[in-house]
């Protein structure tokens, strides 16, 4: 912004944070017009962003902001969860009841007034979880609005957890329901189908951690390279990119580990940031990026996170053609009249499930896939209590409403695409070579790896950007 453009500000009588100079405003008398239409006598770079910047890509596509955690509060007492496990339960609910048949599903005050021997069914939280030692049965104790009750499976389920809601089908017998099916909320199958436009993708990143000593910056490099046409490989994908959604850890942080500051490069968050501008500057205008937050990023934990705020971002905030959305968001992704409707979570509750069912402690592609799916089929980001930190807001933001086209996800520095009814999931590898941390967990991350998925017909594929040039990278994926 020149010396001009600062002087028609004054002389409008808008005063500026001095932050908003760096910032080149295409049309100042535009923006002056918006000001006074909203009262506006001082300008941030927050309130300069949403008034220029917050812009779909030139072109024929376009992002439509389906939801995005917008920062509202909690004071996170008693009445606050107790309101945010309710509307759980009852938004989960109303999911089960159109997708399954609801004659004769009753309250669990009502099962309890039921024969010895009636057959029963009903849509329950689970509350606690346990193994009977002598006979192996799972044992749940179970709740509702009205009263809280005993379940018993002879089959355990391994991925039946604490908080999850279903509906359990099975007989009444004394103070228990002897149980013989499970149903999980669960997403609609989507039937393949295809779009009326040509070719056109979305590539996926996640976990950059620019500022780190163990940055990919080569692969990264021809990364970008790739994206402006300038490698042969696959030049063909590259032209046709409309979308680049960047799922959090988009920096290393400061802090954010034990001794993390030995393996910085750049020990000062805001910095970080500024060196992924120069990068992410470098992506074709063309492209709209979706940029939210994770666990690395400078923000709360507690999910749902807020976008980025401009004063540690504000440089990132002069990118024409980026979109700032929360953790999680769920956009349609619009190429002309068409459109697929995207989930981007950054994936922190992963590791729970990791730990907590033993089928998945290995952590392999499919392992982290097989997580992803279970997330889709409790309609839920972070189903059990203590997978994640949470905002108890008055609507629980992680419940899975739709049911979208793709389900993108990162965090635990893996490569893994597939597809669940219809719905492609992708998990977007990292750009971070291993840290002593992840060392010491047994964390060995697979680098570089971009999941591509064709928004004509869902297909995917993996590109590998780890060697001299760019190839596929195979590994657990149908190309």
């Amino acid at each position: 912004m020149n010396q001009e453009q600062l002087n028609l500000l004054f002389g409008n009588g808008i005063l500026i944070d001095a932050g908003i100079k760096n910032f080149e405003v295409p049309d100042m008398n535009k923006l002056i017009e918006k000001l006074k239409e909203k009262s506006i006598t001082f300008l941030d770079t927050k309130t300069l962003y949403n008034l220029v910047y917050d812009k779909p890509s030139e072109g024929n596509s376009s992002i439509e902001v389906v939801k995005n955690y917008g920062g509202e509060t909690s004071h996170s007492k008693p009445n606050d969860w107790i309101n945010y496990f309710n509307d759980r339960f009852n938004r989960l609910r109303d999911i089960l009841l159109k997708r399954v048949d609801a004659n004769g599903v009753m309250s669990l005050e009502g099962i309890k007034n039921m024969p010895n021997g009636a057959e029963v069914k009903s849509i329950v939280m689970v509350a606690e979880v346990s193994i009977s030692p002598v006979k192996h049965y799972q044992i749940l104790e179970i709740e509702d609005n009205t009263s809280r009750y005993k379940a018993i499976l002879s089959v355990v389920n391994d991925e039946l957890l604490k908080d999850h809601v279903v509906m359990i089908k099975g007989k009444k017998y004394k103070d228990a329901i002897f149980v013989n099916d499970v149903v999980f909320p669960d997403v609609q199958i989507i039937d393949k189908d295809t779009l009326d436009i040509g070719d056109t993708y979305a590539v996926f990143l996640s976990d950059i951690h620019v500022g780190s000593k163990l940055f990919a910056a080569t692969e990264f490099e021809l990364f970008i390279n790739w994206l402006n046409g300038g490698v042969d490989e696959y030049k063909s994908i590259a032209e046709k990119v409309k979308f680049l959604v960047v799922a959090g850890d988009l920096v290393d942080g400061v802090g954010v580990y034990p001794e993390q500051e030995k393996e910085l490069e750049i020990k000062d968050v805001r910095s970080q940031y500024d060196a992924l501008y120069q990068l992410l500057d470098r992506v074709p205008k063309h492209i709209t990026i979706l940029i939210s937050q994770g666990n690395h990023d400078a923000t709360h934990i507690a999910e749902p996170q807020p976008k980025l705020e401009p004063y540690f971002g504000e440089s990132l905030y002069k990118l024409t053609n980026a979109v700032f959305l929360s953790n999680p968001y769920q956009v349609n992704l619009k190429i002309g009249d068409a459109k697929r409707k995207l989930l981007s979570y950054h994936g922190f509750s992963i590791m729970y499930y990791v730990n907590s069912i033993a089928k998945f402690n290995k952590m392999d592609d499919e392992s982290i896939l097989s997580i992803m799916k279970l997330q889709l089929r409790s309609r839920h980001l972070a189903p059990t209590h203590g997978s994640t930190q949470l905002v108890p807001l008055h609507r629980d933001f992680l419940v899975i409403d739709e049911t979208p086209d793709i389900f993108a996800s990162g965090h635990v520095h893996k490569a893994a695409a597939s597809m669940y009814r219809g719905v492609v999931l992708v998990n977007a590898s990292c750009w971070q070579y291993q840290t002593s941390y992840q060392k010491k967990y047994g964390v060995d991350p697979e680098v570089a790896k971009v999941p591509v998925v064709n928004l004509r017909d869902k297909s995917f594929q993996m590109l590998d950007f780890g060697g001299a040039k760019v190839q596929i990278f195979k590994k657990g994926i149908k190309t």
